[in-house]
């Protein structure tokens, strides 16, 4: 029995261990791991993730398990440590040999490492593949050690070299039907799982909902067309492409999205804008190929910059900041949205990101650990990337940057469109005072219904004197970390 060992590609278009194992004479099944560390509790004392998120995993696992089916392939389930379960797999089924796609993220690693051992104990091969991102490693003009710092210089050097991602891997061929009791129960189990989850998000799981998006992002709708004038939008759906979700779960290729992209632009239209979506994928491939560099570094609360910066762990301050009560009105829609829907805009990350660490300066690690919790579209090399380089402590940090939440307001959703969604408490506060409803005197609070400390909160933190307190203490973290350096 060949094993193929599904994890974050959960789909059937450009899967290369899957192709690859059909194509022998041996018998192929599939098996997925639950991770049961997703039920572990954070420092902060949240779960590692919501129901939502979890129901989109399930959504996912249903359509690959439906899509395997059409081809004669069964799929296990299985909830337990990644060594001694495969070890289970391969003595129940007579294993011969496991295919399986490599990860860069730490607890990836761990189990890649124990999945190893357990096959090397049996006498029994595992062929690893590279498809968690758009270029192949072997095709860069760097090894990963030599990684460029920062992503400017990773992006011209690809361009540069004109470095262009492989063609998608082969269709999968069919099998004679392998029938095992596992397969129907797994599915049974699934169903069980979907059904008692009555949560909605704001996308569903699955590799069929992910092409179906893809195509009318590009081929129906033409948004695409302008997606760099309209990305920074927070409340209308097509304002970007919203693939993220499918990317994230291994449902979409990033290659399927790159070909579909590249026929688009010789069938319709190139642009900034259709260029600007591949550049979005080469970020996407730069986070994973850091990871793969510098590991567990990336969870160092100092980060990449080694910046010995003091956080804070103020539990009360992190609460209302996670539950859109910190009396700024972008923070606190964006926010909600999260909670709401599993997802928010880039324009919402990089503010409340911003504001968690620049403002408030609490450790980053809290909110990339929020975010991977409510995120349908966590993926663990972006959102920790993403993290540092907002905190201010990655790999290519500049000097002291902060985003002013009320400015960026005003800026990106002058109207307040954005935040009345999210925000009925604040529906009739007028545009000029939608992003400082703590400026309305008495009479425009009671005009626009709102009861500061009631219906909704004073800011919990001055904007400017925050911002100035974190410079200082970055300023210091910089001096401090020059000091250990020279001595």
């Amino acid at each position: 029995m060949e094993l193929v060992w599904l994890r974050s590609d959960l789909r059937v278009h450009d899967h290369a261990p899957l192709s690859e194992a059909l194509e022998t004479d041996t018998p192929v099944m599939a098996g997925y791991l639950f991770n049961r560390r997703r039920q572990e509790l954070t420092e902060a004392g949240f779960a590692r993730e919501d129901t939502k998120r979890h129901k989109f995993l399930i959504e996912s696992l249903l359509e690959i398990h439906q899509q395997l089916s059409q081809i004669g392939v069964p799929l296990m389930l299985a909830e337990g440590e990644a060594g001694q379960e495969a070890a289970d797999w391969i003595d129940r089924f007579h294993v011969t040999r496991i295919h399986a796609y490599t990860y860069p993220g730490t607890e990836e690693q761990v189990d890649e490492k124990a999945v190893a051992e357990a096959a090397e104990q049996a006498g029994i091969p595992v062929i690893w593949y590279e498809g968690d991102t758009l270029l192949h490693t072997e095709d860069l003009p760097f090894a990963i050690s030599e990684l460029p710092k920062g992503f400017s210089g990773f992006r011209k050097k690809v361009e540069k070299q004109d470095i262009l991602p492989r063609e998608e891997a082969a269709a999968p061929k069919e099998q004679q039907p392998l029938y095992l009791e596992e397969h129907a129960a797994s599915g049974e189990k699934l169903m069980e799982a979907f059904r008692s989850l009555d949560v909605q998000t704001f996308v569903n799981g699955g590799e069929q909902e992910g092409l179906r998006r893809l195509q009318a992002y590009l081929f129906e709708s033409r948004d695409i067309l302008d997606y760099k004038e309209r990305r920074n939008g927070m409340l209308v759906f097509n304002d970007s492409s919203k693939l993220s979700p499918w990317l994230a779960s291994g449902s979409l290729s990033p290659r399927r999205v790159y070909w579909e992209l590249k026929r688009f632009e010789e069938e319709v239209h190139a642009n900034d804008s259709t260029y600007w979506l591949f550049f979005e994928l080469l970020w996407r491939d730069f986070f994973h190929l850091l990871m793969r560099k510098k590991g567990r570094d990336m969870f160092l609360a100092e980060g990449l910059q080694q910046l010995p910066i003091e956080w804070k762990l103020d539990k009360e301050l992190f609460q209302a900041w996670c539950d859109g009560m910190t009396g700024y009105p972008l923070i606190d829609a964006s926010m909600r949205q999260l909670k709401e829907c599993g997802f928010m805009s880039n324009r919402g990350r990089q503010n409340t990101a911003s504001f968690l660490t620049k403002n408030l300066g609490i450790d980053w690690r809290w909110g990339a650990a929020w975010f991977e919790a409510h995120l349908l579209d966590h993926d663990v090399a972006s959102n920790y990337g993403n993290w540092q380089y907002v905190a201010g402590v990655g790999s290519d940090a500049k000097e002291f940057r902060a985003f002013h939440v009320v400015n960026q307001g005003k800026r990106y959703d002058s109207k307040g469109d954005f935040v009345r969604f999210f925000l009925p408490e604040l529906n009739y506060v007028p545009n000029k005072y939608i992003y400082e409803p703590f400026k309305l005197d008495e009479r425009g609070l009671k005009e626009a219904a709102v009861e500061l400390g009631q219906t909704y909160p004073f800011p919990i933190v001055d904007l400017d004197a925050s911002l100035e307190e974190r410079k200082q203490a970055f300023h210091q973290a910089r001096s401090q970390k020059k000091e250990r350096v020279s001595r």
